[in-house]
């Protein structure tokens, strides 16, 4: 019962550290990481083998030894009646081991390539279960659809394990044949001499018993090494992905310190930051998505960034907030190289409201304060960023107020609808007391009035701080100091709503677009028509 104890605490252990180890490795990956197939084949084969193959891996060395000291002493006593027993013996092992091991290797090879198909049924398995996927399942009937293909995959494993499966019977069957006729032969031999007075009938039945040992000794010796090797072979794609080069620009400059020597840059604001011919290609593609950027930002200062879809606005933005590090050309955060300083430390001077923003599935207090962990329980702090982005009333409304559980994964939550959870990621935005705010697309969830409300206070805010927003809404972009257009990846224009406007370019093209859009609608509505959508 203790040695079960023991192994089970054992397990446990193994099996936690590892989990631990994986976690904390994908902490250090960067985004361009998480936007690589590749690398997610290997988080995913390290996810799963960390469980149990550590401890698989224990046991069967602790096997191998026990088999190897009962398997000696009993050839021993074989050696000395007919060393040339032992050797055949060995020999038929070796036969099995040779047959297992290409087996094995079909099967770790079967098992690497099925790597992205396991990770497609897992996806068809969170479109069927997941409730941010469960409307338009519904709504368009899908679910049979993704129910087909996650079974032709699950058909697609089972062929293959079948087929493996079927190889290794036959091997095993031809092996055990092949040993019981050998085992007969010597047997038989050993009676024989029993009979001729070679040996004595008290040591034949001790020849009998070494033979019968020996073999299934030295057959659990073999096949625990084929155990050992064959498990080892997936234990090296964990060690694979521990040991993966990060893209994480923050990563890259703590490791380059263990080399060189820290960053000293506390205790700085950021006043100023300045692009300057910045140019970036996503990893397979040929054509770059932003082209030889260059754009200054002033403290105080709220640029609206516009464009059509794919302009590279957000990718612009992810680059400035040093998400992405290989980029051609020069960011500088008050005339200095963004590199000079420490970018954990720029990262942190930075609040973000991305267009898809987080539904953490905890507490409003969670939802906010993960903006910045230090002000996680104060409460003052957390409200007067609720009231920055206009949530604090709803808060102040729920059961538990800040401590009240947010979405319906967990017991007790409460749903908000889609524009209150943006107000809670502004209002976790606001609550870092940043240099920088970004707003990526704010009207997303918003109704123009909100957003409108959403921006005034935004420009209000920002006296002290550089100000970025990104929006389709051109009308949303006139409250702006600056307005900067994007167009295939390039700067194409930029300055003032008037100053743009005179310009007659692409933003001018945008804005009467729009705004003949809305003429068009109140002349329908004045003429008795009816307005679409």
């Amino acid at each position: 019962m203790s040695q079960s104890y023991v192994e089970g605490v054992l397990e446990s252990v193994l099996s936690k550290s590892l989990n631990i180890m994986i976690g904390e490795k994908s902490g250090y990956l960067g985004l361009a990481d998480y936007e690589n197939s590749q690398i997610n084949d290997q988080l995913k084969r390290a996810s799963q083998e960390a469980s149990y193959r550590p401890y698989q891996l224990y046991t069967q060395m602790a096997g191998i030894l026990s088999s190897l000291v009962t398997m000696l002493s009993s050839a021993v006593l074989l050696f000395l009646w007919k060393w040339w027993v032992v050797v055949i013996l060995f020999v038929i092992s070796l036969v099995s081991v040779y047959s297992i091991f290409k087996l094995n290797k079909e099967q770790f090879e079967i098992y690497m390539n099925r790597t992205p198909l396991y990770r497609q049924s897992w996806y068809m398995t969170y479109l069927l279960t997941n409730d941010r996927a469960v409307k338009e399942v519904k709504i368009f009937n899908l679910g049979p659809y993704l129910l087909k293909r996650y079974e032709n995959l699950l058909q697609r494993f089972f062929v293959e394990d079948r087929r493996i499966l079927g190889k290794r019977v036959r091997i095993t069957f031809l092996y055990s044949l092949l040993e019981l006729s050998v085992l007969l032969w010597i047997v038989w031999m050993a009676i024989q001499e029993t009979f001729v007075k070679k040996i004595l009938i008290g040591n034949l039945y001790g020849y009998i018993q070494a033979i019968m040992l020996t073999q299934s000794q030295m057959q659990a010796l073999i096949q625990g090494i084929v155990q050992f090797s064959q498990n080892n072979l997936y234990m090296e794609q964990l060690f694979v992905f521990l040991q993966l080069p990060t893209s994480d620009p923050i990563r890259r400059q703590k490791e380059q310190a263990l080399l060189d020597h820290p960053k000293s840059s506390t205790g700085f604001c950021i006043e100023q930051i300045s692009i300057e011919g910045v140019s970036f290609t996503y990893p397979g593609q040929s054509k770059a998505s932003i082209q030889d950027m260059h754009l200054t930002m002033t403290k105080g200062q709220t640029i609206a960034i516009v464009g059509k879809n794919g302009s590279g606005k957000s990718t612009l933005m992810k680059i400035l907030m040093q998400l992405y590090s290989d980029y051609s050309g020069v960011i500088k955060i008050n005339d200095r190289p963004v590199q000079d300083y420490d970018l954990q430390q720029v990262q942190d001077k930075i609040g973000v409201v991305f267009q898809d923003f987080m539904h953490y599935e905890m507490s409003a207090r969670h939802n906010i304060g993960f903006g910045s962990l230090g002000l996680m329980k104060q409460d003052e702090e957390l409200i007067h960023a609720a009231q920055c982005a206009a949530i604090d009333q709803i808060i102040a409304k729920l059961p538990q107020g800040l401590d009240t559980q947010l979405g319906k994964w967990f017991e007790d939550g409460y749903q908000l609808s889609g524009g209150q959870w943006q107000r809670i990621a502004i209002a976790r935005a606001f609550l870092r007391k940043a240099d920088v705010y970004i707003l990526d697309e704010p009207s997303s969830f918003l109704d123009p009035v909100a957003e409108q409300d959403l921006l005034v206070l935004f420009l209000e805010l920002m006296k002290d701080s550089i100000g970025i927003f990104i929006t389709h809404r051109i009308s949303s972009a006139r409250l702006a100091h600056k307005i900067v257009v994007m167009d295939n990846g390039l700067i194409v224009e930029q300055g003032t709503h008037k100053e743009l406007m005179l310009l007659n370019g692409l933003y001018a093209e945008m804005y009467n677009i729009q705004a003949s859009s809305f003429d068009e609608e109140a002349s329908l509505i004045e003429s008795g028509g009816r307005v679409l959508g």
